[in-house]
């Protein structure tokens, strides 16, 4: 009788189900896509926002400027109106916390023009 239950296990058909994946960041987008960016001191910039696919958990962001450290702990980078020290580059970070992975976006140059020096 054991023969029987061993024979039948060994020839059913198996399916494996990969439990506790964690998969992503993937597919790292900006909006708008822009890369540069040139405007004028005390001018509005638009709100960038970051995203990417991270499973089974959200992905967390962090924006960061080069010379500077984290400006943004969510997927947004907001500076509203410009000053002169916010002018450099910023990069996003997607991590996945389920996994530790990260992926990282182009950088963004924000360029601010001094008021006084063009007219």
């Amino acid at each position: 009788m054991l023969k029987d239950k061993l024979f039948i296990n060994i020839s059913q058909k198996y399916s494996c189900i990969l439990y506790n994946h964690k998969d992503g960041p993937e597919l790292l987008t900006l909006s708008p896509s822009n890369i540069s960016y040139t405007l004028d001191e005390n001018q509005r910039l638009n709100d960038i926002t970051c995203s990417a696919t991270c499973s089974p958990v959200q992905c967390t962001y962090e924006w960061r400027k080069s010379e500077g450290g984290a400006v943004s702990s969510s997927g947004v980078l907001s500076l509203g109106t410009l000053e002169r020290g916010e002018a450099g580059t910023y990069t996003c970070t997607a991590s996945n916390p389920g996994s530790a992975a990260t992926t990282s976006s182009q950088q963004i140059a924000i360029l601010v023009r001094c008021k006084f020096l063009h007219s």
